[in-house]
């Protein structure tokens, strides 16, 4: 019998609880650890909204039962940050001088805010949205009243617009946004301008192709001068620019890095016996590009793959596809794989129902399907995206009927294939 292996995890996200869930699965008597620099139990950031707009409670916030732990035989670590790695030696050093060693390493550290490049002479606060410490923070400083600017109309920058306005009290929301439409990455101009529209019709003020430059304390408040020589007045600023994987920890370590930590379809590193997978890793998309995709779905799957190769398995990654799904004051709306059309690629969109859906084909393989106001299955058409199926003689029916079509083609296309 091979001797029980200890299975180090630097953080305690969606990656990090799924490599657990596998590696118990394939050595139930390996020795894990969780190693977590936040001093909350483990929950996912996707919940801030919901718990800011009141929708769900501080109660349902935890990403796994408090009896988790526990039942899988592993040792939770909160507050426990990791200075730095030394992959010679296969131990981590902790923020309070102890080491770790470990069998295998797991990077699953997540990502941190990225920060707006602005003059802001009177050191004025910039809050974020990507911690629980940042929702608290926020939440204290709203009343009645305040006047909100929220720097990025990405999907953090959205969904905390959609939270304060849901929340009521008379908050006044402004988001700011040096591209020219909401949600760049995730829809074309057109779906983007509906996404748009709604919010405006819910009284936020949107500023696009705007960007902050300066900010100065008034007062009333904060002045923010924009690029265009114009000033929004607010009392809280919120950042929302986007996150970069948090990975300062690991200078000098000797990783592989681009955006993130380079890691194979195994999710391993070039160093021996360290793997990487979340919002820290670049991985391998579905079409052998590397890049950093950090949403929930790309992070379990991830990191089920890397406790799987951790516990001795040889598993690989079938590679991240770019997909969003929101739901904004009760109006759906999705994206999977390409939103503009590339060289060879054409676009099919149709309006139903008061929704609209816009599809992109590579000659006869669907490459993406964006969708708002209209339900869609995204496993559904992330399947025939991935496995090229021919999809474009059933253009109509995807998107006249967007959960029942796709799900039909795929089931085809799998007995096809079987």
């Amino acid at each position: 019998m091979a001797a029980a292996r200890h299975h180090v995890i630097v953080g305690a996200g969606t990656a990090g609880l799924s490599a657990v869930e596998a590696i118990r699965r394939a050595a139930p008597g390996d020795a894990v650890t969780i190693l977590s620099a936040e001093p909350d139990a483990p929950y996912s950031p996707t919940v801030l909204p919901h718990l800011l707009a009141g929708r769900i409670d501080a109660a349902r916030v935890a990403l796994r039962p408090e009896s988790f732990f526990a039942h899988e035989g592993c040792r939770l670590r909160l507050g426990t940050e990791v200075s730095t790695l030394d992959a010679a030696a296969r131990r981590v050093r902790l923020a309070d001088g102890s080491a770790l060693a470990y069998d295998t390493l797991l990077l699953a550290s997540g990502s941190e805010p990225l920060r707006p490049a602005l003059e802001n002479p009177h050191g004025v606060e910039l809050l974020g949205f990507v911690r629980l410490a940042d929702l608290r923070s926020l939440h204290a400083r709203l009343g009645d009243g305040v006047r909100v600017a929220v720097l990025g109309a990405g999907l953090i920058g959205m969904e905390l617009a959609e939270a304060l306005v849901h929340r009521g009290r008379g908050v006044r929301v402004t988001v700011i946004e040096q591209e020219r439409q909401v949600l760049p990455r995730s829809f074309d101009a057109e779906l983007a301008g509906e996404i748009a529209a709604l919010f405006e019709s819910r009284g936020v003020t949107l500023r696009l192709g705007q960007r902050a430059t300066a900010l100065e304390r008034t007062g009333a408040g904060v002045a923010l001068a924009l690029s265009d020589g114009s000033a929004e007045a607010a009392d809280l600023v919120v950042a929302c620019v986007g996150v970069r994987p948090r990975a300062g920890f690991l200078a000098g370590a000797g990783l592989a890095t681009g955006r993130g930590v380079l890691a194979d379809r195994r999710m391993a590193t070039n160093l021996p016996g360290v793997f990487a997978a979340g919002d820290v890793a670049e991985g391998l998309g579905a079409d052998g590009t590397p890049g950093v995709h950090p949403v929930l779905p790309t992070a379990a799957g991830q990191g089920r793959v890397a406790g799987a190769n951790m516990a001795g398995r040889q598993v690989e990654h079938e590679g991240w596809l770019p997909a969003n799904a929101f739901n904004f004051f009760g109006r759906v709306a999705l994206s999977v794989g390409a939103t503009e059309p590339g060289a060879g690629q054409d676009v099919v969109s149709r309006s139903r129902d008061g929704g609209r859906g816009r599809l992109v084909f590579e000659g006869p393989r669907l490459a993406g399907a964006s969708f708002v106001g209209v339900a869609a299955d995204p496993g559904a058409l992330g399947w025939l995206i991935r496995r090229g199926v021919p999809a474009r003689e059933h253009a109509e029916l995807l998107l006249a009927h967007p959960v029942a079509g796709a799900r039909w083609l795929a089931a085809r296309g799998q007995r096809e294939a079987a």
